[in-house]
This record gives structure tokens, C-alpha cells and sequence, in this order.
């Protein structure tokens, strides 16, 4: 079954991928004539709708995502920290509607075809970048109006329990004077796992949170106690909302 589960998933969604990235070929190889700046808006649009369309349309048919908005409409440029229990958070972080550069490790950055395109996105490598490169990068997608999207985890816990948040994503909101966004995701711990087998379909939960503002981030001492303010808030959203989801399996 698991096996089953997860062919059905991959080949629907590389098909659609192969489906929506030739329809915007064309459009995507005109805009790599633009300036760099104006290159990466174009081709992080074209993820977020390319990510949209994913879990909204295509993945809708094996599970559903729930999305509540708590930000009160705020889209001010800022950070969005992200729980990172899945590699399908890539996709989910799409569901808000915000333009954005993810963070990510090296290794997605030297996968074929996506790899290309994150780097076209100017996404953030910060795994080998230097502080004051990725510092200067953040600088110029959030002066442009939008989001930085991370997961300050730094890998997947596939777990309900969060692995311990680095301070350096903190260090940069506190530098550069940004709220911090929080966005949590529960219910994808094994869609898919570690194996990149879809274990299970079930409901998947979110929630957007925040902002913290400038003023209270500033407040805080250090990166470390902020990245220790935003750690415990997300964990006592996610309990709720892991807990909501296994009241529903028993009903």
C-alpha cells in the first residue's frame, strides 16, 4: 500500500510539473534577460504559483490542507519561520499567497531541473554562504517587497517534536529590522518520510502566525532569545493542532 500510495503521488506531480513548467518555458527563458533583481521576482512568482496550483489542485486529490490566516492580513517583509517535518513543507509554504526566497541546504540546489530553478529564484544556500552573503541576499528579496521563508531546524524532525532551532535566520531579522512571521505545519510528518515514501494520506493542518513586530524583536537580547520566544510559541501551537487532528481520527 505504501509503495502503491506513493507512485500514484510522484507520478501525478511530475507530471504536472513537466505539464506546467513547458507551458512557461518560453515566458521563463525571456525573463533570464532581465536584470538579476527582477529575474528573481519573476521566477519566485512562478514558484508560488507553480506551488499553488500543486497543493491546491493536483495534491487535493489524495489529502487535504487546512489553512488558517491569524497574521490579520499583515503582509509587511519579513521573515516566516516554518516547522520543517516533511520535504512537502516546500510545497505547503506556497498556501499563504506570499512571494518569497526559502532558505535551503546545499544539496536541493545540485538537483536536476529544480535546482536550476531555486538558484534562478535566488534562493538562500545557507549551508554555503558566508553570514554577510546571505545577509546581503536577505537584504535585497526583502527590500523588493517580499518574504523570507525558513526552517531554522535545519533538517526534517519527520516528527511531531521540533529539532532545535540555529539562531542565524534570527541574527538577520534582528540586523535587518523585520518582523517575524510564524507558520506552522502539522500532519505531513510521513508525507513523505525520510525514505520519500508517503507512509499515509491524511488531513494536513496550518497555520500562519505573527507577526512578531521590529519593535518587540528588538527587545529581545540576544538572537538566541528570540529564536527560544519563537521555538516555544510554535511548539504550543503545533500540540494543539497535532491534538485536533488525532481528536478527528477518533470521530
Amino acid at each position: 500500500m505504501v509503495l502503491l500510495r506513493s507512485i500514484a503521488i510522484y507520478s501525478v506531480t511530475v507530471l504536472w510539473m513537466l505539464v506546467f513548467w513547458l507551458a512557461v518555458l518560453l515566458p521563463v527563458l525571456a525573463v533570464m534577460l532581465l536584470p538579476a533583481p527582477r529575474r528573481r521576482h519573476v521566477i519566485r512568482f512562478s514558484l508560488l504559483v507553480f506551488g499553488q496550483l500543486t497543493i491546491r489542485c493536483v495534491w487535493r486529490i489524495f489529502f487535504r490542507i487546512r489553512f488558517e490566516d491569524r497574521t490579520g492580513g499583515v503582509r509587511e517583509p519579513g521573515i516566516v519561520v516554518v516547522n520543517h517535518r516533511s520535504a512537502s513543507d516546500a510545497f505547503l509554504v506556497a498556501r499563504p499567497g506570499f512571494c518569497g526566497a526559502q532558505t535551503v541546504n546545499g544539496w536541493p540546489l545540485r538537483l536536476p531541473f529544480l535546482g536550476p530553478v531555486a538558484r534562478a529564484a535566488g534562493y538562500l544556500n545557507i549551508t554555503e554562504w558566508d553570514y554577510g552573503t546571505t545577509l546581503a541576499r536577505a537584504r535585497e528579496v526583502l527590500s523588493s517587497g517580499e518574504m523570507i521563508v525558513s526552517y531554522p531546524e535545519g533538517t526534517r524532525s519527520e516528527s511531531p517534536r521540533m529539532n532545535p532551532f540555529h539562531s542565524g535566520i534570527f541574527r538577520i531579522a534582528m540586523e535587518l529590522k523585520v518582523p517575524v512571521y510564524m507558520l506552522c505545519i502539522a500532519g505531513n510528518q510521513y508525507m513523505p518520510d525520510r525514505k520519500f515514501r508517503f507512509r499515509e494520506f491524511q488531513d494536513i493542518s496550518m497555520r500562519f502566525l505573527g507577526p512578531l513586530p521590529a519593535e518587540e524583536i528588538q527587545k529581545c537580547p540576544t538572537a538566541y532569545a528570540l529564536k527560544m520566544k519563537v521555538f516555544r510559541r510554535m511548539t504550543d501551537e503545533l500540540a494543539s493542532m497535532d491534538a485536533e487532528l488525532d481528536h478527528e481520527k477518533t470521530l
